[in-house]
C-alpha cells in the first residue's frame, strides 16, 4: 500500500505519507482510492493513474471484493473519484502466465530483448490492439522491465 493504514482511515496525511504526495510518488486520486476502499477491508497490491483512468492491480480474493456483486462496489468508487477504473489482478506464475492474467487476452509468446537493459517483445494476436495496447506502460510497472507489444 502506498499510504499507511492510519492515513488511509483518516482524513489527513502524516508526515510521510504527505511528502510521499509532495515529491510525486503518490497521486492524490491514489490516496482517494485507498481511502474509499478501507471499509472493505482489502489489500491492494499497487494503484496507478494513468489519464481519467484508475488501474487497481490486486489479487483474485481482493479484486472481488472491489468488483462487488454484479460489479456495485467499483461502479460507487468510479462514480465517487470520478475516474474510470480498472481491476487487474496479479498472480503468480510465470511472466507469460502474469501478462495474460493482467491484460486480460491470450500471449502468443513472451521474448526476452538482451539490450543494454532486459526487456521483452510480447507477441499477441493484432485482434486484440485496442485491448492491450492502453496497458501497455501499466503492465510494463507491474513486472519492472519495459515492454513492446507485437502484433501478429
Amino acid at each position: 500500500m502506498k499510504i499507511c493504514k492510519v492515513c488511509a482511515q483518516s482524513d489527513m496525511l502524516c508526515a510521510a505519507c504527505q511528502k510521499k504526495l509532495e515529491d510525486g510518488q503518490i497521486k492524490q486520486a491514489e490516496v482517494d482510492f485507498y481511502r474509499a476502499v478501507k471499509e472493505l477491508g482489502v489489500e491492494l497490491v499497487d494503484v496507478l493513474e494513468r489519464g481519467n483512468r484508475l488501474y487497481v492491480i490486486a489479487d483474485s480474493n481482493n479484486s472481488r471484493k472491489i468488483i462487488g456483486p454484479g460489479g456495485k462496489t467499483i461502479r460507487k468508487i468510479s462514480e465517487q473519484l470520478g475516474k474510470q477504473i480498472k481491476v487487474l489482478e496479479k498472480t503468480e506464475g510465470t511472466d507469460k502466465e502474469v501478462i495474460e492474467k493482467l491484460i486480460g487476452v491470450p500471449v502468443k509468446g513472451v521474448n526476452t530483448v538482451y539490450s543494454p537493459s532486459e526487456s521483452y517483445k510480447i507477441r499477441l494476436d493484432k485482434k486484440y490492439r485496442k485491448m492491450a495496447e492502453p496497458l501497455k506502460s501499466v503492465v510494463s510497472e507491474i513486472i519492472g522491465k519495459k515492454i513492446t507489444f507485437v502484433f501478429e
